[in-house]
């Protein structure tokens, strides 16, 4: 079975006027997008990977992936405008020999581990469409935008979404045609297998699977590793 990575890195999840330039950033002696990768090239579930970067960052990803030590080959496509753009021009690099199954996972989450991503492919497998979440603990307000509270969100039922988010090759591409067709802006890929009334089944995330979109996150990863050098 071919399962291959698709790695939206483009602008790597950071919040607006960040610079995609953190995907360099250091995290516990190595970069950041260097141990996203890392972790699906010593995957067994993964047979190839796909990075998606933007222009400004094409030369010095680069050079930074440069290395004898990659048991697979890494295929770099730019990116687009958008992280839904990024997936979908990595989809239709895939075209020529499409695979059974599609990962898609934020450059920005580096401490993925096999078992996550196992898990999200066993999911898949059974279900066609799969997502990591973990369960909200926190309390949430609806506010206003005079900064009233309008209320309290009830939290039983709501789960916050991390990726990896697996899909059948076949659907995953079918959902983005639609959104292409009919202008659908989505927030992640799952979205868009709703939209096309297919089931999506949630497995289990991580508390530690964090998304690195400040400077604070990557202190909280690099405390992770420090802690427990195997946490991935």
């Amino acid at each position: 079975m071919q399962v291959q990575a698709i790695i939206p890195a483009a602008g790597a999840g950071l919040h607006q006027g960040e610079s995609s330039a953190r995907v360099l950033l250091p995290v516990g002696g190595r970069s950041l997008i260097r141990r996203t990768l890392e972790a699906f090239d010593r995957c067994p579930d993964i047979t190839g990977i796909t990075l998606m970067i933007s222009q400004s960052n094409l030369l010095d990803v680069t050079r930074e992936l440069e290395s004898d030590g990659w048991r697979k080959a890494i295929d770099i496509q730019l990116g687009g405008e958008r992280r839904q753009d990024s997936v979908r021009l990595g989809l239709l690099s895939l075209r020529r020999d499409p695979p059974d199954f599609v990962i898609v996972h934020d450059g920005a989450r580096p401490l993925i581990s096999d078992a996550l991503i196992h898990a999200g492919l066993e999911a898949a497998r059974l279900h066609g469409a799969a997502i990591a979440a973990i369960p909200v603990h926190h309390t949430y307000k609806h506010v206003d935008s005079t900064g009233f509270v309008h209320g309290t969100v009830e939290r039983a039922d709501l789960m916050q979404v991390q990726t990896p988010q697996v899909f059948r090759y076949d659907w995953i591409v079918e959902a983005h045609e639609k959104a292409v067709r009919e202008r659908i802006v989505v927030e992640d890929d799952a979205e868009l297998i709703e939209k096309l009334g297919k089931p999506v089944k949630v497995f289990s995330g991580a508390y530690s699977n964090l998304k690195v979109t400040t400077r604070e996150d990557a202190l909280m990863v690099e405390a992770l590793l420090a802690a427990d050098p195997m946490c991935v």
